[in-house]
């Protein structure tokens, strides 16, 4: 486990890259170099301190470690042709970073012109040579996580709108896999799997319960470069033998076993909303059949996702958790034919409204849908976790207590008033089948007691101060007048 100390190092040692980016490029654009460096640090390190390495490297002339090689070299005219020859190598010679790279050039004019982009490249090696970069001791998997998760999670502050297409904040993860409890060696899906953290939050929670093992991670995203993010986030987590897949999942699944979809112990994701171009055109033959409850609407490809994901349950005892925006759980047409039989099905398991502004630029209210294949109760817990939060300007967080709180509620099951509602799943059916959690669970307002008393005396000191004011204001008036 990182200490604070590591982590504020690591924090700072960061915003130096970033200041040292500010005015010459857009952080957003070469959020990938920073990144493309922290993994040759990281793999230059470990080679230098393990037995065969975590990656051969190609063998150069010098015996000194890559990294330190091209830190000495930082100031010589061909250093951003040096850097781009070593990430090839990387790519070559490790199956999991293998196209990681492929948005990644460091003779480049995002980086500014020749001499602005030699003087930024030799700023950004210094600051990755920092102490706080230090691989070579035995948290460094641990500081190299965190190097990359920090890395991602400010780039897509920095980045605005676009950061929440690839990122789902830390607090959602944990809350994802409190609740579903990934085992060791479970498989874990995501056909939305942005950089990946959510995959790596459940995989660390099994590893943590499990004193070692993780689970198997599989995902598919549609970004290029986003899923070149994912595979980086991987390699520095060091989960290698993990699968993701690059292409549209509603469009083009790529993970499949021959003619069906693979099938997964849990499927997690946090899925674009109201995506109008999915395919709807295609659906009612889709040759995996994942629309067979009904057709989702073309201007909104959330039930598609959700559809594709129940799909990929495996029979028995697969579960699931999804976040969706407030929509999702009470919008009418396909939408309601498709949600009303998953209910039939009892698939439906709990709703939890989350707090507003938990994703990075994104204002829509959401909620957190989990699904399970083994349900053994005719029930639907509905728990309002949206006034529980720490504030945030620009973004809102849920704290340890807030995690802590929902996943005691959801394990318990129970009515919780003002804040959970355990209801029959005949009511809901008969109740348009929606599952807006409003619906359910009456937000208990505080009364207090009034005394009547204390409040006619304090009404009439009041009045009395106020008539002395006057009286006073009157006379200086009257001074003034007559001055």
């Amino acid at each position: 486990m990182l200490d604070a100390q590591a982590q504020q190092a690591i924090r700072h040692a960061l915003w130096s890259g970033f200041n040292a980016v500010h005015g010459v490029a857009d952080i957003g654009e070469i959020r990938d170099h920073l990144l493309a460096l922290l993994v040759l640090k990281y793999a230059s390190d470990r080679n230098a301190t393990e037995t065969g390495g975590i990656v051969a490297l190609a063998a150069h002339a010098c015996s000194r470690p890559l990294f330190e090689q091209l830190l000495s070299a930082k100031d010589m005219p061909d250093i951003d042709q040096r850097i781009d020859r070593a990430l090839a190598d990387l790519e070559s010679q490790h199956p999991l970073l293998r196209d990681a790279f492929h948005n990644v050039r460091f003779n480049s004019s995002l980086l500014g012109d020749p001499t602005q982009r030699q003087q930024l490249i030799a700023a950004l090696l210094s600051c990755f040579s920092s102490p706080a970069f230090n691989f070579r001791n035995g948290t460094s998997t641990d500081a190299a996580g965190f190097a990359c998760e920090t890395l991602i999670s400010e780039a897509a502050i920095v980045a605005g709108k676009r950061g929440a297409e690839f990122f789902t904040p830390p607090e959602v993860s944990q809350l994802i896999a409190a609740l579903l409890q990934p085992k060791a060696q479970e498989s874990i899906g995501d056909p939305c799997c942005g950089s990946g953290t959510l995959l790596l939050t459940c995989s660390d929670f099994a590893r943590t319960r499990s004193g070692g093992e993780g689970c198997q991670l599989f995902g598919q995203e549609k970004n290029g470069s986003t899923w070149a993010l994912a595979k980086i986030n991987m390699f520095l987590h060091e989960e290698f033998a993990a699968q993701l897949t690059w292409g549209d999942t509603l469009k083009d699944p790529r993970l499949v076993a021959g003619d069906e979809l693979q099938k997964f112990d849990l499927v997690v994701s946090n899925p674009p909303f109201n995506v109008k171009d999915w395919g709807q055109e295609t659906a009612a033959t889709d040759p995996y059949g994942r629309y067979r409850r009904g057709v989702p609407p073309r201007a909104s490809a959330d039930y598609a996702f959700l559809s594709h994901m129940v799909e990929t349950l495996k029979p028995s005892h697969g579960r699931m958790a999804v976040v969706v925006s407030h929509g999702v759980l009470f919008r009418g047409g396909a939408e309601l034919q498709i949600r009303k039989q998953l209910l039939e099905e009892n698939m439906v398991d709990a709703v939890i409204a989350l707090p507003p502004k938990l994703l990075p630029n994104t204002p829509l209210p959401t909620a957190l849908l989990v699904l399970r294949k083994d349900k053994r109760d005719e029930h639907v817990l509905f728990i309002d976790a949206s006034r529980q939060f720490a504030y945030g300007k620009i973004q809102n967080k849920l704290r340890d207590q807030d995690i802590a709180e929902i996943e005691r509620t959801y394990m318990a099951r129970v009515d919780v008033n003002g804040y959970a509602h355990l209801v029959a799943l005949s009511d809901i059916l008969q109740n348009e089948s929606t599952l807006s959690v409003a619906r359910y669970v009456k937000v208990m307002e505080d009364i207090c007691s009034v005394d009547l008393e204390a409040l006619r005396a304090e009404r009439a000191q009041l009045r009395a101060e106020l008539e002395g004011l006057e009286s006073r204001l009157a006379s200086l008036i009257k001074e003034v007048n007559h001055g």
